[in-house]
């Protein structure tokens, strides 16, 4: 069978020709008419702030609350597949796979040396006191991994666990309609309804990857200006995405297993490298006791930060600059990531899943923004470096490369592996991303490379378009707005997951019949088993 029949007879077409039509038709529209978009995009940045920042934040803050649960409680237990399923990964490769397709689509490699030095310059609203001092530098640091945390982790594990528990328990396709099954049932999944949320996710999707893509063609474009003097116009932005767009189609070519993790691999060595030489060339006991502190700020202060809202005008334009758009840029992920995590879980438990993604991946996390960040805030505060004069002349692209200038030897080195490193993690988010679209629209795990690449060239062309209109205040006022049908969509995995783990494996009910009957624990083993056989799953299995 051909290519182009795979594609024909695996695709589900009124889903992939909603979502192409309508992706095609927003790049005519902002490449046509890009000043009117922009100014499209920044009235509804600013209605969606005012009158629904709110919903953001206590969405993402019930995702956490709720996969904390999943993970710590007796759901946590439940399988993923049959008893004898085995990982297709071992966990290394698990928690590095779940890294990369996460954490890359997000920039990791562009906020890490500058988010915590803006912070300290412009001190956030939910802080006392003054800006630009040095009492300010721990809590310019925990804002910033509040930002990368378990926050963001928490809404893609909201769909991970969902599209997982129904794939491999109940026989569902990789979808995100999916998510509908406990109210539809899982044979009811062929609807319009269905159909709609399969393409908006779709839209969503390939919009949010297009501000990470733009964010490291420009991150990429910086750094050669910065350190070689290369100036590259919107030509040579535009030649540069269409060059990483070639090289992610020869990693297509090579499949999941030898394409995305190799790419994932090499992501994270190059990550490891940098922060490894930060430590070793910067003040490391000065670093350390700083990553401490944020840490131990970022515990004791997480839920007043999830929750905090800004009154007022300048309040609010700081939330919109960071927290109300990280938040619904991690929303616009959070199906993608959900579907690829559980294409890489058979075999797992929902606990595993979990940890992996909250902890494992946490803990790549914090060690790069203290190693980059903090480095970046003593060199600024100890008179070493002005990077904030760097930021304010080259923007916030160029601070990374300037503190390896300042921070290490062979500079020109250092940079050219965070050049590299941009590169790759644009690879791989690409990789991942195309695989999980391509999911959606098709039967299978293994769709057709056709339909990845028709999504990788979207992408790109969205991300030209977003460019061309206006760069980073056009990106971000996009990301706000396509970030609300995801958070809605969330709320609504949340209630149905509750109510189909409850028929599963009952929990709320049976401490509820504790204090009546004083037998919780062997009526919800009971009750849960029976029901287990009678839905055609499999019990619950120990990890």
């Amino acid at each position: 069978m051909s290519a182009i029949e795979s594609f024909e007879r695996e695709t589900d077409l009124p889903v992939f020709a909603l979502a192409v039509t309508t992706l095609l038709g927003l790049i005519v529209a902002i490449v046509g008419w890009p000043n009117a978009a922009a100014a499209k995009l920044a009235s509804a940045n600013e209605l969606i702030v005012s009158n629904l920042g709110w919903f953001y934040l206590w969405v993402v803050f019930l995702s956490f609350l709720f996969v904390v649960y999943v993970m710590i409680g007796p759901w946590g237990k439940i399988k993923l597949g049959e008893p004898d399923d085995e990982p297709e990964f071992a966990f290394w490769q698990y928690i590095v796979l779940t890294f990369t397709a996460g954490l890359s689509s997000g920039g990791l490699e562009f906020w890490g040396p500058v988010e915590p030095l803006v912070h300290y310059d412009t001190r956030p609203p939910y802080f006392s006191g003054e800006a630009g001092t040095w009492a300010g530098m721990a809590d310019a640091l925990q804002y910033a991994i509040f930002h990368y945390g378990l926050s963001a982790w928490a809404t893609y594990l909201v769909f991970a666990v969902a599209i997982s528990y129904y794939v491999y328990r109940k026989g569902a396709d990789f979808r995100p309609a999916v998510v509908l099954a406990p109210f539809v049932g899982v044979d009811n999944l062929d609807g319009w309804l269905a159909k709609l949320v399969d393409a908006l996710m779709i839209i969503v999707i390939v919009s949010g990857i297009t501000v990470s893509f733009g964010l490291g063609i420009s991150q990429f474009a910086s750094g050669l200006g910065f350190k070689w003097g290369v100036a590259l116009g919107d030509g040579g932005k535009i030649g540069l995405a269409l060059l990483v767009g070639v090289l992610f189609l020869l990693s297509v070519l090579a499949g999941i297993q030898k394409g995305i993790q190799r790419f994932a691999d090499f992501n994270v060595v190059l990550l490891v490298g940098l922060m490894v030489a930060t430590f070793a060339f910067g003040p490391l006991s000065s670093m350390v006791d700083l990553g401490t502190q944020a840490v131990t700020g970022y515990a004791t202060d997480f839920v007043g930060m999830s929750l905090f809202f800004a009154p007022g005008a300048e309040g609010a334009d700081w939330l919109s600059s960071w927290t109300l758009f990280f938040w619904p840029w991690w929303l616009t992920f959070a199906p993608m990531v959900g579907i690829f995590m559980a294409r890489i879980s058979k075999g797992r438990t929902l606990r595993q899943l979990v940890a992996a993604g909250l902890f494992g991946s946490f803990g790549l996390t914090v060690p790069w923004y203290v190693g980059t960040g903090g480095a970046a805030l003593l060199l600024q505060t100890s008179g070493a470096a002005d990077l904030l004069s760097v930021y304010d002349a080259s923007g916030l692209e160029a601070v990374g490369f300037a503190l390896f200038e300042e921070l290490l030897p062979f500079a020109g080195l250092f940079s050219g592996v965070l050049l590299l490193l941009v590169v790759s993690f644009l690879i791989t988010t690409m990789d991942s991303s195309t695989l999980s679209l391509a999911m959606i629209v098709a039967d299978g795990e293994s769709p057709s490379w056709i339909s990845r690449v028709v999504w990788g060239v979207l992408m790109v062309l969205l991300t030209i378009a977003l460019m061309l209109a206006g760069g980073m205040s056009v990106m971000q006022s996009f990301t706000i707005l396509v970030g609300l049908p995801t958070g809605v969509l969330c709320a609504v995995t949340m209630v149905g997951m509750v109510l189909e783990f409850e028929r599963e494996v009952p929990v709320l009910g049976a401490a509820l019949g504790r204090d009546e009957r004083g037998s919780a624990d062997d009526s919800a083993t009971s009750t849960g088993a029976v029901r287990v056989q009678q839905s055609g799953g499999q019990p619950a299995d120990s990890d």
